[in-house]
């Protein structure tokens, strides 16, 4: 339904934000390490003007419901609309000299949803950016992701790092985007245009707040207490001392994101010299040990990443907060034909997505 038809007059702003896919460097980014995303295709476009009826008036296409609230309090069921709430809420809270107006909000998307390429993050950037330019607030792109991730973090619950929130909010389509997480550093470079990266859905829905995501955040922030650090990004891997863990499963943890850090650092480089094969072996080893030390993926996972490589990628890996999602593989634009057709003789072609 448009706008019009919903609210019975045009929106004032429009605005949106784009899914993401990470390349490399998972469960690095709230442990203040490094990480590589791209944006995709996929994006939320926001709708907003103001409407007398003294209440937020809230349209999704993608649940085909409208909600009608006049405050930000939290539901007890963990709704959609829980998201648009916590924006309004957090963007009020930092922009306290605004005076309020009441909206209508129309959400329309085409980012699959709960497959781990963060429909969430460009949900509330989207939502932001809006409210930053209706009320001209001139608030920075950088700001908005931290705003975005505050609504995530502390409102929803979700305890994720700052990577989806920066590169929706700054990113650019078939540029790579460097995170030092721990700073928020950045740096856009070209991903080379012989380099075709493909997303294969696993069918798998996973639920952020009810998976092992938020253990696993525990179970990181054990492995900084043990090491005396305040970020695992801080431990170069030639530093790592394993005999400071001694719980085997906190050092499996630790383990994953350290050596994914240094992957991360040296996958940029193999970026930049176009060397696709180096890049594509350190992808293999990064699902690796998201698999085995980490423990978030799941055998079906696991097996469209062999088929994936079996079939002419250079590298294939889980991408995500894991526990299902997409896959994200290289290949080869010469290699392209080839390696669609073997996929889709395996996997249903609507399941396998261009980045």
């Amino acid at each position: 339904m448009s706008f019009k038809a919903i609210f019975k007059q045009k929106p004032e702003i429009i605005q949106s934000a784009n899914a993401r896919v990470n390349l490399i460097g998972e469960h690095t980014d709230y442990t203040g390490g490094f990480v590589l995303p791209t944006l995709l295709k996929f994006k939320t476009t926001i709708e907003v003007n103001e409407n007398d009826e003294k209440k937020y008036q809230v349209y999704s296409e993608y649940f085909k419901e409208k909600k009608i609230f006049n405050d930000f309090i939290k539901s007890k069921n963990n709704d959609w609309v829980d998201y648009i709430k916590g924006c309004l809420f957090v963007f009020f809270d930092e922009s306290k000299s605004i005076s309020n107006k009441y909206l209508n909000i129309n959400i329309s998307s085409n980012i699959p949803m709960e497959r781990g390429i963060s429909s969430s993050s460009a949900l509330c950037v989207g939502i932001i950016k809006s409210l930053n330019k209706f009320f001209k607030s001139h608030i920075s792109d950088k700001h908005i992701a931290i705003l975005a991730q505050k609504v995530e973090r502390d409102y929803i619950g979700v305890s994720g790092g700052i990577m989806d929130q920066m590169v929706s909010s700054i990113g650019i389509h078939r540029k790579a985007f460097f995170l030092d997480c721990l700073n928020l550093k950045y740096e856009l470079f070209d991903i080379p245009k012989n380099w075709k990266f493909y997303l294969v859905d696993s069918d798998v829905q996973r639920n952020l707040r009810n998976s092992s995501y938020n253990e696993r955040y525990s179970q990181l922030k054990k492995a900084e207490k043990a090491l005396s650090v305040e970020y695992l990004g801080s431990i170069k891997l030639e530093n790592f001392n394993k005999e400071k863990i001694s719980d085997p499963i906190i050092l499996k943890r630790a383990k994953h994101v350290i050596t994914e850090n240094d992957r991360v650092l040296k996958s940029i480089e193999y970026m930049k010299k176009n060397k696709i094969e180096e890049f594509g072996n350190l992808m293999i080893k990064s699902h690796l040990s998201y698999s085995n030390d980490f423990e978030a993926s799941t055998r079906g996972v696991d097996l469209i990443v062999k088929n994936s490589i079996k079939a002419g990628a250079y590298g294939s890996r889980l991408t995500g907060g894991g526990f299902g999602g997409f896959t994200v593989s290289l290949i080869d634009e010469n290699k392209l034909d080839k390696w669609l057709k073997q996929m889709s003789n395996i996997y249903d072609i609507n399941n396998i997505l261009e980045v």
